[in-house]
């Protein structure tokens, strides 16, 4: 069992700090701020599977006493990490629903900070505290469910709603398994306890130091990281990114190279694709390029057969959908 719990840990370790180098890289090509803040959410991460890590390392061969079950080891020390993980996440959310208010952005934090500090800290050690202390870190990544979810059903824009629903998947596979990890610390914490006979085993410990739906859900995202980032490093590779000042702009620009890979459109073709996109006609379009209507009419037209639409609002919505 040891050696099982050691190549698990390691295993996880490797691969987010695979994740974490492969998003930094990311970075330097893309100057994109949701690939620096994922990196340190799974430095952040890693650094609490080493402390798992050292406890595991340090409980070996000793006796495991029931009161250590339910005690909240390193309280200031969790929270620190705890606090980049999720703060990260919570602002890879608002880059994505292009929230800038400062105050939004680091009030969740603090009050995550205050609430992990009183429990962690203050409140007596007991089976209540560890399971209070652990689940408000559920409520910040639920928060960061609802918030995104109430961005997108006062979003008027058609553009904006595909956009914002293209991940929707991820975001119902992280609900789901945010409830588990809440399940899974509900029964660890407050319904199961060990045996007399296997207190002084080393199972309590490792149990009572993992939620294994919360590895399914780290899991999850550097599979995603590690997919988005391949896509971005190979796409930067032959295309730098765009320096936009407008964020709509920027993704606009930012998304092109991919969608005309993906759809095998021309040069000529992209470039009718991005007026297009920007809401001119044909005949603006033809004044803009100086070319003949009629030779605009078949790019458009090309446009349109190539990525499987028939007028403009299927194609805008083909793109934010992948965008």
């Amino acid at each position: 069992m040891e050696i099982a719990f050691y190549l698990y840990t390691i295993s996880l370790m490797i691969v987010f700090i695979t994740t974490g180098a492969v998003s930094l890289s990311a970075f330097f090509v893309s100057h994109k701020r949701s690939y620096l803040y994922i990196t340190v959410l799974f430095l952040s991460y890693v650094l609490e599977e080493a402390l798992i890590f050292q406890n595991d390392y340090l409980g070996q061969n000793m006796a495991f006493p029931m009161e250590t079950f339910y005690s909240i080891e390193h309280p200031v020390l969790r929270t620190v990490l705890a606090l980049g993980t999720l703060q990260s996440m919570w602002l890879v959310a608002c880059d994505y629903v292009d929230e800038r208010s400062r105050a939004l952005r680091l009030v969740p934090a603090c009050a995550f900070v205050a609430a992990s500090l009183g429990v962690g800290m203050l409140a007596p050690t007991c089976a209540l505290s560890q399971w209070a202390f652990y689940s408000i870190r559920q409520v910040f990544m639920l928060w960061c469910l609802l918030y995104g979810f109430w961005r997108y059903r006062r979003e008027t824009s058609l553009v904006e709603r595909t956009r914002l629903a293209r991940h929707r998947k991820l975001f119902i596979a992280v609900f789901v398994l945010v409830w588990c990890i809440v399940a899974e610390d509900t029964y660890m914490i407050l319904m199961w306890s060990p045996g007399q006979d296997s207190i002084s085993s080393m199972l309590p410990l490792y149990v009572c130091e993992r939620n294994f739906s919360e590895t399914a859900l780290a899991l999850m995202f550097a599979v995603f990281t590690l997919v988005e980032a391949a896509k971005t490093l190979r796409l930067r590779f032959n295309e730098p990114p765009v320096a936009q000042e407008d964020s709509h702009a920027r993704r606009m620009a930012n998304a092109l190279p991919a969608f005309c890979e993906r759809h095998g459109l021309t040069a000529r073709e992209r470039e009718v694709l991005t007026l297009v996109l920007e809401g001119h006609d044909n005949q603006n379009i033809a004044s803009e390029l100086q070319l003949a209507l009629g030779t605009v009419k078949t790019h458009v037209h090309n446009v349109f057969k190539k990525t499987g639409t028939t007028n403009r609002n299927e194609l805008l919505k083909a793109f934010w959908a992948e965008a």
